[in-house]
C-alpha cells in the first residue's frame, strides 16, 4: 500500500472548512469497514480512514511543527497494511463502566486469540506490541494478518471469511459481509511493496 506524503495532510484553518463533510464521508466510509460481534467490533484499516486520524489530529491539537506531523505520519502509517496484509483495529466495547471494570480483566490476551478463516484456512491475528499487560486489557487493539502465498491465493477465491475471538468465554465470531470481502481481496491483491 502506498505511503501516507507529507501533502495528504492539510493544515488546519484547511481542513476545518471541509471537516463536517470529510467526516460524513469517513463515517459512511468506515461503516462499510466494520464488523461486530456481542463484545467486539473490528475495523479493517484503509488510506483514507488513516489520512483523516492524522488530519483530525493535527487539526484538534492545532499541530503546526513539521517534525510533530512528519512523526504522526510516521505512527500512524504503521496501522496501514504493508503487502499480503489486511490490518484490523478491535474495539472492546461494553454497555457501560460497570460491565467494562467487571469483564475487562478476564479479557487479558485476548489480542492473542484473534483469527479471520475462510473456507476452511484460518491466519492468526499479529497484534501490537505493548499495548496490554498480563493483568490490564487495552479496549483498542491494533491487528496484522499477515498471508503466505498460500494463504492468500485461497483467500483470494474464499466465499466465506470470518474472523473470530478464541478466548474461553469470549469465543466469538463475525461474519465478513460480501462486498468488504471483495474489498479485502482487492487490496491484498494491490498491497504490493
Amino acid at each position: 500500500m502506498q505511503g501516507i506524503s507529507r501533502e495528504e495532510i492539510l493544515p488546519p484553518k484547511i481542513y476545518e472548512k471541509s471537516r463536517e463533510s470529510i467526516t460524513r464521508n469517513i463515517i459512511n466510509h468506515k461503516r462499510g469497514r466494520r464488523v461486530t460481534t456481542r463484545t467486539f467490533s473490528f475495523l479493517f484499516e484503509s488510506r483514507d480512514i488513516v489520512i483523516n486520524q492524522i488530519n483530525e489530529m493535527v487539526f484538534i491539537e492545532n499541530v503546526q511543527d513539521e517534525a510533530e506531523i512528519k512523526r504522526l505520519i510516521k505512527v500512524y502509517s504503521e496501522q496501514l497494511p504493508m503487502e499480503n496484509e489486511l490490518s484490523v483495529s478491535m474495539f472492546i466495547e461494553f454497555e457501560n463502566q460497570d460491565i467494562m471494570v467487571r469483564e475487562l480483566p478476564k479479557m487479558a490476551g485476548i489480542e492473542n486469540t484473534v483469527y479471520m478463516t475462510f473456507d476452511g484456512d484460518e491466519v492468526k491475528g499479529t497484534p501490537e506490541e505493548g499495548r496490554s499487560t498480563e493483568v490490564l486489557e487495552s479496549t483498542l487493539q491494533y491487528l496484522k494478518f499477515k498471508f503466505d502465498q498460500k494463504e492468500k491465493d485461497r483467500f483470494i477465491k474464499a466465499k466465506n471469511a470470518y474472523i473470530e475471538t478464541r478466548k474461553k468465554g469470549y469465543e466469538e465470531s463475525a461474519k465478513i459481509f460480501p462486498e468488504l470481502l471483495e474489498s479485502l481481496k482487492n487490496e491484498l491483491l494491490s498491497n504490493q511493496v
